[in-house]
């Protein structure tokens, strides 16, 4: 055999198209920091951990009371000499419970209104509104309802404290959403906002967070001493069951959900 009869070996193959495509799309980021996609999973975690923790806590804090208020029943005579710190607010809570939504709401819209965030809060205002009208349209009629039958199988007034832990706690967490987004504003430099306004739209959206917070609190309070003393528990527990069926289910598809996940998101963003 001869030289020219001799085969030349084949050259090594070269790394597959798509193996080589694939290297070359991968982040720098990830190639550099091998706990890159850990720390991606934590952060979502994280945000995930943050929208159940706003969503159930307030729920199941509203449940607790009303049990414990039912669990410690004393009776209408009772309350006669039972000290009650919270009549102020029940005096005010039974005039105008179902306008308290709109004061957090009024402070949320009024910081949406300065334009210093990249997005609008969610629900936006306007869809927030329709949200708790609808609630309280639907705790109207219940009412009015009872009043034609002449039914007493609940308690109005927890029923109407439903509605506003409802729209409160919708409120609450909007409000320090559009807080969070804020600071993240702020953080990066303000977005050529100037710092006035940025503050100012952070002010507010604060107060409606406190002020929310602060209704949620109070309604609660208030609801125990109305369960321990003012209604049987059969009334308490159907007020109960009924306020969330028609009120809190309304409130918390429409308002509660969208803006736990915009305090998630908010909450990843700022970490």
């Amino acid at each position: 055999m001869n030289l020219r009869q001799r085969r030349v070996a084949a050259s090594p193959v070269s790394p597959e198209p798509q193996e080589m495509a694939r290297n070359a799309a991968e982040p720098l980021s990830t190639k550099r920091d091998p706990w890159a996609q850990r720390n991606s999973a934590s952060t979502e975690a994280f945000g995930a951990a943050v929208v159940n923790f706003v969503i159930v806590t307030p729920m199941v804090l509203w449940g607790v009371v009303l049990l414990a208020g039912t669990a410690t029943y004393a009776g209408p005579g009772a309350a006669k000499n039972a000290h009650l710190p919270l009549a102020w607010y029940d005096a005010f809570f039974v005039r105008f419970g179902p306008l308290f939504f709109m004061l957090p709401l009024a402070l949320r819209a009024f910081s949406d209104k300065q334009n210093v965030a990249a997005e609008t809060s969610l629900p936006t205002p306007a869809r927030a509104f329709v949200v708790y009208t609808i609630v309280g349209l639907v705790r109207l009629a219940v009412y009015l309802l009872g009043l034609a039958l002449g039914s007493r199988a609940m308690s109005d007034h927890l029923f109407l404290g439903a509605t506003v832990v409802a729209s409160a706690q919708g409120e609450a967490i909007a409000c320090a959403a559009t807080a969070l987004r804020l600071m993240a504003t702020a953080k990066a430099g303000g977005g050529g906002v100037s710092r006035a306004r940025l503050s100012l739209a952070m002010l507010a959206a604060t107060a409606g967070m406190i002020l929310a917070t602060a209704m949620l609190a109070l309604q609660c309070g208030d609801a125990y001493a109305t369960a321990a003393y003012f209604h049987p528990p059969r009334e308490t527990v159907v007020a109960w069951a009924t306020g969330f069926a028609l009120c809190q289910s309304i409130a918390l598809v429409g308002s509660v959900v969208p803006a736990s996940r915009s305090l998630g998101a908010a909450a990843v963003a700022l970490a």
